[in-house]
């Protein structure tokens, strides 16, 4: 989920990540469950904050051959913030993993650590292109394809 307000890019650490990673809010859709509704749980689950999907991004697919392999397909979303709350709960809600969340400016966050592969690519290039079209983007995850 790409959640942007007044130049800043909302970010997540979760407790389980190695490393300095950080990441955008986001997890699985729920059997029956819209994107739509997906995006706004994830992030209420995550940080507190309520948000509504505005539009596609991308699809892309991740792939990792590694240890027991694993290919999940990613949906990127661009949501904003509904209501008056904008300071994210330090360390989600109850039962989430969540060591941090905030917003950095986007200035900031073309160097942080965070998000593998193409995905920090696509994020910049839906944030600042105004030609930006939805598209999909293949293994983001930089493996090879057999």
């Amino acid at each position: 989920m790409v959640v942007e307000h007044q130049g800043s890019i909302l970010l997540i650490k979760e407790k389980r990540s190695s490393g300095d990673g950080f990441s955008l809010p986001g997890g699985q859709i729920e059997f029956l469950e819209t994107i739509a509704a997906a995006a706004r749980r994830e992030v209420w689950e995550e940080t507190g904050l309520l948000v509504e999907m505005e539009r596609l991004l991308w699809v892309d697919d991740r792939i990792e051959s590694t240890g027991k392999g694993k290919h999940t397909v990613g949906i990127g979303v661009i949501a904003r913030l509904v209501g008056d709350q904008t300071d994210p709960i330090p360390g989600g809600l109850e039962d989430e993993q969540i060591e941090w969340a905030g917003w950095v400016p986007l200035e900031e966050w073309k160097n942080f650590p965070s998000l593998r592969g193409q995905v920090k690519n696509l994020v910049w290039g839906a944030l600042t292109k105004t030609d930006y079209t939805p598209d999909y983007h293949g293994n983001v995850w930089g493996e090879q394809e057999s």
